[in-house]
C-alpha cells in the first residue's frame, strides 16, 4: 500500500509540474520565428545572396514572418501541454508542441521546405 501511495504522489507531482510549466504564446512565437530565421538565412546563403542584399532580404522576410505569426498562430491549450497551430487559408497545420516550459517545433530543413512551397504558391515560376 505504501508503494502505491508513493506512486500516486509521484504521478500527482508530475501532473502539477506539467500544468505549471506549459509555455505561453510568446514562447511558441519566438521558437518558430527563430527556426524560420535560420531557414531564411540558409536559403539566402545557398542562393549566393550575401552582403547588404542578404541583410535587407533577411529583415524583410523576418518582418513578414513576424506579421504572419502574429495574425495566424493559434495556441490550443490542453491541461498538461499546448499545441501551436497555423491557420493558413482556412487550413490548420500543427507547427509546435509546448511541454515542461519548452517548445518543440519543426527543424530547419522542414522550415526550408515549407518556405519554398509557400513561395511557389505565391509566385508560380
Amino acid at each position: 500500500m505504501k508503494k502505491f501511495l508513493i506512486f500516486i504522489g509521484i504521478i500527482v507531482a508530475i501532473a502539477i509540474a506539467l500544468m505549471l510549466t506549459t509555455p505561453d504564446r510568446q514562447q511558441h512565437h519566438d521558437t518558430i520565428k527563430e527556426v524560420l530565421s535560420k531557414a531564411v538565412n540558409a536559403e539566402l546563403r545557398e542562393n549566393n545572396i550575401e552582403g547588404h542584399v542578404a541583410s535587407i532580404g533577411s529583415v524583410f522576410a523576418m518582418n513578414a514572418v513576424d506579421e504572419f505569426l502574429n495574425r495566424s498562430l493559434l495556441i490550443r491549450d490542453h491541461r498538461f501541454y499546448n499545441i501551436g497551430v497555423i491557420d493558413y487559408n482556412g487550413e490548420f497545420q500543427m507547427v509546435s508542441v509546448g511541454v515542461f516550459n519548452h517548445v518543440y517545433t519543426f527543424d530547419e530543413d522542414q522550415a526550408r521546405q515549407l518556405i519554398k512551397s509557400k513561395i511557389r504558391e505565391l509566385i508560380p515560376f
